[in-house]
């Protein structure tokens, strides 16, 4: 998996994938305190729904629609909506900024899914990583919040699909029309959060939410989901999955910061040791990882 491009557009994907990171960045805490009066589900459901609007001036590509789009759209949306629901339930009893240091553990896992599918050999220093992010994971979690442990977990598993979801997403974008295999992933994601608020019942108390509210969804599905996928199937076109981790170690530090700004987050000195542990683990993991 080499890179392809001309320097010009391996540049514009570097910058766009570094704003996805800080777009994601957003989101932790945005949707942890959407969750607070929305149920999990029917929040994804709206967040996905009007990310497919979002994608509506490109609906005149579905001329090329084939059987490998609506294929690779279809797992990869599984396996994004897998990861995406544990992190948000994970959301409810954990904070911002240690959800987004522990999602970030999947990009240590990344070389192992390369490993698993390709055959590659793991590298040494993966090794290290891992048993850095083991003992980063302890800090975090001796933390000792009531209930923490439970949503540091869930967002664990997160972390584990959405390993699993980059390197398949990675063979797909470089065969493929990646905006309309964004539209089928946005697509996969909408239908997977409607059903499975109707299977659990949940009540869609929406119509007298205030203008607050609906400017925040818009911002959630266009903003952070639209232009994400857009982003990032279009950056991992042109630039290596070890690359695309080595930016992807920017979103728990924008996840902390923002969680700070926006929520008045505030790691205790555990939390500090063990995210910056994880850090330094995620960047020897990734670092000249060609």
């Amino acid at each position: 998996m080499e890179e392809t491009g001309s320097p010009k557009k391996t540049g514009l994907a570097l910058a766009a994938l570094i704003i996805t990171t800080i777009l994601w960045g957003t989101s932790f805490i945005i949707t942890k305190t959407v969750i607070k009066e929305l149920p999990i589900f029917a929040y994804l459901t709206l967040r996905y729904s009007i990310a497919l609007i979002g994608v509506i001036p490109i609906f005149y590509r579905f001329k090329g629609l084939n059987k490998k789009i609506m294929y690779g759209g279809i797992i990869t949306g599984i396996l994004y909506f897998i990861s995406i629901a544990f992190q948000t339930y994970g959301l409810q009893t954990t904070s911002a900024g240690k959800a987004g240091f522990i999602t970030g553990l999947g990009t240590v896992l990344v070389p192992f899914m390369i490993w698993f599918a390709y055959k590659k050999r793991v590298k040494f220093r993966v090794w290290i990583a891992v048993v850095l992010s083991v003992v980063g994971m302890g800090f975090l979690l001796l933390e000792g919040e009531s209930g923490v442990f439970i949503g540091d977990m869930l967002v664990l598993v997160c972390a584990v699909f959405y390993a699993i979801f980059i390197v398949a997403n990675d063979d797909y974008v470089r065969k493929v029309d990646v905006y309309l295999f964004s539209v089928i992933q946005l697509a996969t994601l909408s239908l997977l959060s409607l059903g499975s608020s109707f299977l659990l019942g949940e009540n869609w108390n929406i119509s007298s939410k205030p203008m607050d509210f609906w400017l925040i969804m818009i911002y959630m599905g266009i903003g952070v989901t639209t232009l994400t996928f857009l982003f990032q199937n279009y950056g991992q076109q042109y630039l290596t999955p070890a690359k695309t981790a080595i930016i992807f170690t920017l979103e728990p530090v924008f996840a902390a910061f923002f969680g700070f700004l926006l929520g008045n987050e505030l790691l205790t000195v555990f939390g500090l040791i063990g995210a910056t542990i994880i850090f330094i683990a995620l960047l020897i993991t990734v670092i000249k990882n060609e």
